[in-house]
Formats: C-alpha cells, structure tokens, sequence
C-alpha cells in the first residue's frame, strides 16, 4: 500500500510541476529536499553499519576468552 501511496504522491508532484510556472523553484526545492533524504538515509546506514561492526568485535572477543 505504501507504494501505491508514493507512486500516487509522486504523480501528483510531477503533474503539479508540469502546470505551474514556479516549475525551476519548485524544482530545486525539491532537489534539495531528496538530497536531504538521501543524506539522512546514508547516515543512518552509516550508523547500522557501525554499530553492526561493533556487534561482530564484542562478539569475537567473547569467543576468544
């Protein structure tokens, strides 16, 4: 559902920026705003990834004891 719902969301975006004549603005704000999204998205993968190595390290040391 949640697909259907971006799809829907996005089409309405697109559609919007097709008739208006704020299309370059809304454009770059729009960029802006996925390069936000895809910024918190690496940092966040960033984090899991980190942590994950953590998990793995206090592991093997409590193996190796």
């Amino acid at each position: 559902m949640k697909s259907v719902d971006s799809k829907l969301l996005l089409g309405l975006v697109v559609g919007y920026l097709a008739a208006t004549d704020k299309r370059e603005q809304l454009l770059e704000e729009l960029n802006g705003v996925v390069g936000k999204v895809k910024e918190g998205f690496n940092s966040a993968l960033a984090k899991y990834k980190e942590g994950k190595q953590e998990v793995v390290q206090a592991t093997e040391e409590i193996v190796a004891e």
